[in-house]
């Protein structure tokens, strides 16, 4: 099993971090509001302080877990992804069944050399496996193999 680069956890960390500060800031002030008319403005700071510090160290620490969980490989005739450091989670795409393979990079991808592959087959309008967080090199390199071997191969359904 492959992992995935190991700059996405400094990524995902990164975009943790900006959640909180940002995301966030319409639930720091509805609870800052709630807390100051139930407990005083110290109480209410405290709690807000005590909610951004919690989200903080979550945004630093489940990246690596996130990471740690996270594997793919191509097995003969299917892609392979386990995921989930609490619920973990298999999926299986046959490669006869792929239909399509996208590779996508925001600007924080870009900027940390990574991409996502997507892998869509014909049961729904969204991907059926997504690997984040692969050198961009790489991703584009399993972009056009999954593409290759998918294509025309006919398993008599």
């Amino acid at each position: 099993m492959h992992s995935l680069d190991p700059r996405v956890v400094a990524l995902w960390r990164l975009q943790g971090v900006v959640a909180c500060f940002t995301s966030w800031l319409p639930i720091y002030a509805t609870l800052g509001w709630v807390l100051a008319s139930r407990v005083g403005l110290g109480g209410a700071i405290g709690g807000v302080a005590a909610l951004a510090a919690a989200l903080l160290v979550r945004a630093v620490v489940w990246p690596g877990f996130a990471f740690r969980a996270f594997r793919y490989e191509l097995r003969g005739r299917e892609l392979v992804v386990e995921q989930g450091v609490i619920f973990r989670q298999t999926t299986c795409v046959p490669r006869s069944r792929i239909q399509h393979v996208d590779t996508r990079q925001g600007f924080w991808e870009r900027a940390f050399h990574v991409s996502r592959l997507l892998v869509y087959t014909g049961a729904g309008l969204s991907s059926d496996a997504s690997l984040p967080g692969l050198d961009a090199d790489e991703a584009v390199r399993l972009r056009d193999e999954l593409a290759r071997t998918g294509a025309g191969e006919d398993d008599g359904v």
